[in-house]
């Protein structure tokens, strides 16, 4: 025999199996927040590099924005020109950088070797492709020079290392790289300086949460059976009809105001004790037989000779609840009209 406060299976299971389960479940996600939070977190500054042996260095366009908008690009060259005496010093070269659009910089660069940064291979590497800009090669020796062209928006020449910083959100813009003919391999580096980090521990937190709030439910409201439950949801107690009240009643309760309280605490008791009875099986009291009136046990000749003494005669002789009301006759209207009208010319 089962002891009646002993906990039931539904309960047994929910407490002891699936609020565990949610409880873990919580406590994983919060710790995941943590860590992204803390030692996952992304770092605020990008630093990717590359090596290239191009003459002309050129970034594709939507790579300056492709971490933030603050971007710094960084080129450095070895020295070149190195002659064999002993007494003579290797000569620097000149690099020059300049910010122009997609469309300026393939004019420039056509027909001669190019190396396009198009992105990053991961965080710390840039990666870069080697090919031949479309378009016939122009000579430069002779012509206008890179830094004095009115092609760039943005232009700056250095030994041996060349920078630019720059905020743009273009994404046609373009970074160009010149270096002389004969020049060893190029260092590049680019910078981004990131000032909105990617919250992914947000989620987790959300997560973490919601398996917490499970588990509570889990262990208070799902345990409970459904059958208490149910009972629980159920009203105690239905409520009252409230008895509506006739126009008598009213009238009644505005003349004599005791009268209308007792008539409608009477009925209320009735309606009461009616539906206890309806509850409890109880038929209540046998229905009262309808009256039938006997048309054979009426006298129509008697009944004539009433009406035409100015009598009328409603319901049935032999049965308890006849009764009779005076009717006034046509003469006596017509009297009673005559002698109102006789009283009215006096007063004139």
């Amino acid at each position: 025999m089962t002891r009646p406060d002993k906990p039931s299976r539904h309960s047994m299971i929910m407490r002891g199996i699936v609020t565990p389960i949610f409880g873990l479940l919580a406590v994983a996600a919060i710790v995941l927040g943590i860590m992204n939070a803390t030692v996952w977190k992304p770092s605020a500054h990008v630093d990717a590099h590359a090596r290239t042996k191009a003459s002309y260095v050129v970034t594709d366009p939507g790579v300056l924005p492709l971490v933030d908008s603050r971007v710094t690009m960084r080129v450095d060259a070895a020295s070149a020109g190195a002659s064999g005496s002993t007494g003579h010093k290797s000569q620097k070269p000149t690099i020059c950088m300049a910010l122009t659009t997609a469309k300026d910089a393939a004019g420039w660069t056509a027909g001669h070797d190019v190396a396009r940064v198009r992105g990053l291979d991961d965080w710390q590497t840039l990666s870069v492709g080697r090919d031949t800009s479309p378009g016939k090669a122009v000579k430069r020796d002779q012509g206008v020079a890179f830094q004095d062209s009115d092609m760039w928006k943005q232009v700056t020449c250095s030994d041996s290392s060349v920078s630019m910083s720059l905020k743009t959100d273009d994404p046609q813009a373009v970074l160009l790289v010149a270096v002389p003919q004969g020049s060893p391999s190029l260092g590049l580096e680019m910078l981004w300086q990131r000032d909105k980090l990617p919250n992914f521990a947000m989620p987790f937190y959300f997560a973490g949460g919601l398996l917490a709030l499970l588990a509570v439910l889990s262990a208070t409201v799902f345990a409970m059976d459904p059958a208490k439950r149910r009972k629980q949801t159920e009203p105690e107690q239905e409520s009252e009809e409230t008895p509506e009240v006739s126009v008598a009643q009213a009238l009644g309760s505005a003349i004599l105001p005791g009268l209308g309280q007792r008539r409608s605490s009477t009925s209320g008791r009735r309606r009461r004790h009616a539906r206890g009875q309806a509850r409890q099986g109880d038929p209540g009291p046998p229905p009262r037989p309808p009256v039938v009136i006997d048309p054979r046990n009426r006298n129509l000749v008697a009944d004539q000779q009433e009406d035409s003494d100015g009598r009328t005669v409603s319901g049935d002789r032999g049965a308890d609840d006849v009764s009779s009301t005076r009717v006034i006759s046509s003469q006596e209207m017509a009297s009673y009209l005559a002698r109102l009208a006789h009283e009215g010319e006096e007063e004139r």
